[in-house]
């Protein structure tokens, strides 16, 4: 992507005339940064805030050692109205989660066969577990917290890495007819 003053912003390459020459659209692709840049053409990025979090206002263009750089105002989102949307998703999965059990309970009410122990116990874990998600997304007290809870780092993989962790989606308990997937090393 390049930007000029007089072209606006050009995403991708075509025919351009500057100055009353037309020029072909492989002068991107073929010309320096410093034979564009003659033309007051030079190459650009958008620097977008994350729109989880900010709401976004107007654009402003900043040129920054030769390289124009395409940021937004912004104002961040209302905390209250993301909490709720963390609930909202919290009691989502929570739902989902246990109404593939569901037909146990109901067939034991029903007077049929017992829920085995390790699946009440699974179901019960599940709903404490959506209680305590609701109360630690209740305690948030700022934008910077909400955006820590949804990406919380991690345990340092083996290359290094370090995973980060939605606590939302994150953390869940797993049913007792869960198998670990055997990860095979090369």
């Amino acid at each position: 992507m390049w930007y000029s003053e007089t072209l606006g912003v050009i995403k991708t390459p075509r025919p351009i005339s500057k100055d009353g020459i037309n020029h072909p659209r492989n002068i991107f692709r073929l010309w320096s940064k410093e034979e564009l840049a003659a033309l007051d053409i030079r190459p650009a990025r958008v620097v977008t805030p994350d729109s989880r979090y900010y709401n976004t206002g107007s654009e402003s263009y900043d040129l920054v050692d030769g390289e124009w750089v395409i940021s937004y105002s912004t104002s961040g989102k209302d905390v209250d109205q993301l909490k709720t949307s963390m609930k909202a998703k919290v009691k989502q999965i929570a739902s989902s989660t246990l109404t593939h059990s569901d037909w146990m309970r109901i067939r034991e009410e029903d007077g049929g066969t017992t829920m085995p122990a390790d699946w009440k116990t699974y179901r019960s874990d599940v709903r404490a577990m959506s209680n305590t998600k609701e109360a630690e997304i209740d305690a948030l007290e700022d934008l910077d917290a909400i955006k820590l809870y949804e990406s919380t780092p991690g345990t340092p993989n083996e290359d290094g890495g370090i995973p980060h962790v939605n606590n939302v989606t994150g953390g869940w308990p797993n049913d007792p007819d869960y198998v670990e997937p055997v990860v095979e090393e090369e």
